[in-house]
């Protein structure tokens, strides 16, 4: 109830009876003496105690999963649900495989995908309404540009250099190498529509300019076909392909990686299905790169 903040919801999510899920909270609620849920008009919420709930009731739970797993096989492990929080682009460039693998491997193992914007990621998982997040963050000489919560944790699997997309007819196609401090002197073009690198883009072009020259385009590829035109350049990971021969890349030479990874609660570090989980994506995403 607390994760879907309405009883309606919990109670279909759990294949019961809303009547009988308030009975039970009540239940519970005269079992310790206190409310545990408020009433507002965008849904119920928890009370202070009902927070305090909340987080030891969690904690029980993984408990009892870490000592259930232990007397379990791994087919049996993996009879759970798992609960991701990330973007579309995400969703679609890592997990399709993952979610093949894992659906043909341990058909037990629900996993659910909820696809939020960047800035949502790590709310979820402060607010417990997901398992594990899934983030993409930009960092700048061995330091990322945003700190987390004390209480998530950044486990990484993928990293991507930056390079500069430009047209040929650019006098900075040219060059073999480029600095960020020549890039942001031209016209860079970003993708509003995209929810993967349109943040960190734009990002790191404020730690380079204060007043740059931005235009936007509203889809990748109207933002490929203004950097053929030679209307501006555009600013991608390294691996990803050309999308013309009319555009070649060039290597930054600033210290800029892209870095994808995991975001886990302090508390699940222990989650033995979790972290088997986390492990053998890695595994799985290593083989693709090599």
């Amino acid at each position: 109830t607390a994760d879907n903040r309405s009883f309606s919801a919990a109670s279909a999510e759990l294949f019961i009876s809303q009547q009988a899920l308030s009975t039970a909270i009540k239940n519970l609620e005269a079992e310790f003496n206190t409310q545990l849920f408020i009433r507002t008009p965008k849904g119920v919420v928890l009370s202070e105690d009902g927070k305090y709930f909340y987080e030891i009731s969690a904690q029980i739970i993984a408990l009892f999963k870490q000592l259930h797993y232990h007397f379990l096989s791994e087919k049996k492990l993996l009879s759970d649900t798992i609960k991701i929080v990330l973007n579309n682009k995400n969703k679609n460039h890592f997990f399709p495989k993952i979610t093949s693998y894992f659906y043909k491997e341990y058909p037990q193992l629900h996993i659910i995908y909820q696809v939020v914007e960047n800035n949502e990621i790590v709310t979820a998982l402060v607010n417990h309404t997901a398992d594990l997040g899934v983030i993409s963050l930009l960092n700048i000489d061995k330091k990322f540009l945003i700190d987390l919560p004390e209480n998530i944790q950044f486990i990484p699997f993928y990293a991507s250099d930056c390079a500069l997309s430009t047209s040929i007819r650019s006098p900075l196609a040219k060059l073999n190498t480029v600095s960020m401090a020549t890039i942001v002197k031209y016209p860079i073009i970003l993708n509003a529509a995209s929810t993967y690198t349109e943040d960190l883009f734009y990002q790191l072009i404020a730690y380079y300019a204060r007043t740059p020259e931005l235009i936007w385009a509203d889809s990748f590829e109207l933002q490929a076909q203004m950097v053929i035109d030679n209307i501006g350049n555009m600013l991608t990971p390294k691996q990803e392909p050309l999308s013309s021969n009319m555009v070649c890349k060039i290597p930054i030479t600033n210290n800029i990686v892209i870095t994808t990874g995991f975001l886990l609660r302090s508390e699940q570090q222990k989650d033995i299905l979790l972290n088997f989980f986390v492990e053998k994506t890695k595994t799985l995403l290593a083989a693709v790169a090599d």
